[in-house]
Order: structure tokens, then C-alpha cells, then sequence
């Protein structure tokens, strides 16, 4: 398999983005699911019939799609009944079910069976695993990550994990069936989805300037209590709005240091930005310029952003 010998040979797999889609826990065969996630299917085999349909409607004979996890219950003949009429080759990435339900001998039938991967489809690289994380390698780099798990969408919101999700970052997604109309989804659809949540969290966090990165991407974050009022503070204040992409006023909220408020909309810049932070409090984990509460913003304190924020 191809897929196969290039993860022991260390290459990342590349994939055409047309002709690629993502899934997960479609839990075939599992009675109980549906009654779980209000499913709006009358038993088992109507939820199978329905959900071979609609893959098959999406993937052509020719498509890959990456499963990722719980895919199917039932015995041995269930599985080859699911497995016998879905198109395209299929890649695992195990899911807590399929370590106890996976058939023996069916572990062949698939492209590949592994706990997790990581590809690259055209130039984005992709974490794929059945779990979300709330951290991960790339989190800051425009590394997406792709999860199933938590069967989350507009009908099935009572799982546990569910609240969880308000912490990952808009980077991540849930490709499973109960959030994308029970059938697989095309990379175009995914990248539509992660591009959608980045521009919703940029706007929430006051970050309306910023639309996609670049080099030119050049991101101040300022603490509020030290706007400009004189004239000589609004005249250093001008030179760095000239530069600046956007500046963003860092507040905290209740519970919330400032790293932490800082790191989430950090979050959201990705490839080559540059940002500092100017503020009263020490915070040695950015890049950042202080500024005294009494003196506020000096042309002295603008140099020094500046410099940073041209910095390559």
C-alpha cells in the first residue's frame, strides 16, 4: 500500500485535495447510537441503508476517505455487508470502539489501520485522530487537526465532551457524521468550516483587520489602560498604527491571565506574522514592550515595537 510505505520511510502522505474526504463514528450496526444522538433513523438497518447512501452519493469508486473511528458493531456478517458496498478506499484511525469490535481478518480490508496520522493534502498539514486535543503540535502553526469522538451537531448535543469543545481552537474540527448531515465531508467543505471558525473567533476577539497571514501581517496587542490621550502619545501612537495590521486591546476576563488571553488570539495567527504586546504587566512568554502606567506610550516605547514587529 502506498500510504503504508511511506510512513515507514518517514515521508508525511500527500493527498489531492479533490479527491479526498473525511468521517468519523458512524457506529454502523449500533442500535443504541441513535437513541444516544437522536439520530433520526427508525433502527439499525435504516440508519445503515441511510448512511451507505449518502457516502456513496459523496465518494466516487476512486475517493480516499480517512474513517476517523468507531465505524462499525455488529458480527462478522455486518461487516461485510457495510464493507462490500462502500465506494472509495478507506483509511482507520482506530476509535475507542474499533478496539474491541474490529473483526479479525477485516483489519486488511482497509488502506491502512493506524491510532493516528498525520498528512498533508496540497500545501495544509493535517493531525488526524478519533480524540479532540486540547493541545497539539503545529496548534500555532496553521496545523489543522481533524477528530470524531464527540459526537457533536445540531441534534446530538448531550454527550460530556461536549462542553469541552468552547476550549479547542478554531483550527480543529469534527468531521463525524453527526455534525456533517451523516455523511463524509470533501477537504473543500472542512477548509470552508476551519476558515468560517477563524474569522468568527478574529472578530469576537476584536481582531476585524486580520484576514489570512502573510508577511506583511503585523499584530499589536495593547493594554487598554495605556491608549494615548496627549498629543505627543497620539503622535508616537500614529507611526504605529502605520505599520501595525491591526491593533487589538487585550482585556481580561474574570478567572483569565493575561497569558492566557493573549495565547488564544495568538492562536489565530499562523505563517509569518509578527506581534508584540505593549503593557503595564510583565509577560515574558511573548514578545513584549513594557510601558509605565504613568508615562504611557513614548516614542521610545514605539521604537521598540516597531523594531520588533519588522523584525524578520
Amino acid at each position: 500500500m502506498i500510504v503504508s510505505d511511506k510512513i515507514r520511510k518517514n515521508i508525511l502522505p500527500t493527498f489531492d485535495p479533490e479527491n479526498i474526504w473525511f468521517t468519523s463514528d458512524t457506529h454502523f450496526c449500533h442500535e443504541s447510537i441513535i437513541k444516544f444522538c437522536s439520530r433520526p433513523f427508525a433502527n439499525a438497518g435504516e440508519m445503515n441503508e441511510e448512511l451507505i447512501r449518502s457516502w456513496n452519493e459523496t465518494v466516487p469508486n476512486d475517493g480516499i476517505v480517512f474513517h476517523l473511528g468507531d465505524f462499525c458493531m455488529g458480527n462478522t456478517s455486518d461487516w461485510n455487508n457495510i464493507m462490500n458496498h462502500l465506494h472509495g478506499k478507506i483509511i482507520l484511525i482506530l476509535g475507542n470502539h474499533d478496539m474491541k469490535n474490529i473483526k479479525q481478518g477485516f483489519m486488511q480490508r482497509f488502506e491502512l489501520v493506524t491510532q493516528q496520522m498525520t498528512i498533508r493534502v496540497g500545501g495544509q498539514a493535517i493531525i488526524l485522530n478519533h480524540n479532540p486535543f486540547l493541545c497539539y503540535g503545529g496548534s500555532y502553526r496553521d496545523v489543522w487537526h481533524l477528530f470524531g469522538h464527540v459526537h457533536s451537531g445540531p441534534r446530538s448535543q448531550t454527550g460530556l465532551d461536549i462542553p469541552r469543545l468552547r476550549m479547542l481552537f478554531p483550527l480543529q474540527y469534527d468531521v463525524g457524521v453527526d455534525n456533517n448531515n451523516y455523511r463524509p465531508v470533501s477537504f473543500a467543505e472542512v477548509k470552508a468550516k476551519i476558515d468560517a471558525q477563524i474569522e468568527a473567533a478574529r472578530e469576537a476577539f476584536g481582531m476585524k483587520n486580520v484576514r489570512g497571514t502573510g508577511g506583511n501581517c503585523r499584530i499589536v496587542f495593547l493594554d487598554p489602560s495605556i491608549a494615548p490621550t496627549s498629543t505627543a502619545q497620539k503622535a508616537a501612537f500614529k507611526r504605529l498604527e502605520d505599520v501595525a495590521s491591526d491593533i487589538v486591546e487585550i482585556s481580561t476576563g474574570k478567572g483569565q491571565s493575561l497569558k492566557e488571553a493573549i495565547g488564544k488570539r495568538v492562536a489565530l495567527l499562523y505563517g509569518n506574522v509578527r506581534y508584540v504586546y505593549m503593557g503595564t504587566q510583565p509577560l515574558e512568554e511573548f514578545r513584549y514592550v513594557p510601558v509605565d502606567k504613568n508615562a504611557g506610550i513614548t516614542e521610545c516605547n514605539v521604537d521598540s515595537a516597531i523594531s520588533i514587529l519588522k523584525r524578520v
